[in-house]
């Protein structure tokens, strides 16, 4: 007999793909379809509303990680002198993940997971930036407007920099390479 008293957050994901196949195979009139198919597409859309619990703390972990990973990349970035390459860059984020593992507060695939999200970001500012960095401001510009009081000759060396490391870790199509 089952119990149907069970509140647990497994039990609940259970029913609601359960119920939701049911519905899928229901709007098909029971015919012509695949039980599984109907079931894994039901899993899919039930994930997709209501992660699991460990995927919410997960997420606020990757999220406190990548505050973290940001907050010394920056910091190291905002060191670097009179010249800078892709090199440096690549030095910056390396050391700043190293640094947050050998902490030992998140797990390593965290912190990595939290690296390819920062890579993206800065990808993403790069490409909005385009031609202006020029106008580098703190508020406006946030990862690089450490480097606003800067010379304008170092701010260029940093654009090219920064699109170098980032390319370096792409393929031809580009996509983040893998490992």
């Amino acid at each position: 007999m089952s119990n149907f008293k069970d509140k647990s957050p497994s039990r609940k994901r259970y029913r609601m793909i359960q119920t939701a196949a049911y519905y899928r195979a229901e709007k098909r009139g029971f015919a012509n379809g695949d039980p599984v198919k109907d079931w894994l597409e039901a899993e899919k859309e039930i994930d997709a509303l209501f992660p699991y619990p460990e995927e919410v703390a997960a997420g606020k972990q990757e999220g406190a990680a990548y505050r973290r990973l940001l907050a010394e990349f920056k910091k190291i970035l905002a060191g670097a002198q009179d010249k800078i390459n892709a090199d440096t860059i690549r030095h910056a984020f390396d050391r700043a993940s190293g640094e947050l593992k050998e902490l030992g507060e998140f797990f390593p695939e965290t912190v990595d997971r939290a690296g390819k999200r920062l890579k993206q970001e800065v990808a993403a500012a790069v490409e909005k930036m385009g031609p202006r960095w020029n106008t580098l401001s703190e508020k406006s510009h946030g990862l690089f407007g450490i480097w606003k009081d800067k010379s304008g000759r170092f701010v260029n060396q940093a654009s090219t920099a920064l699109n170098d490391w980032l390319h370096r870790d792409r393929d031809k199509n580009g996509q983040e390479k893998e490992g």
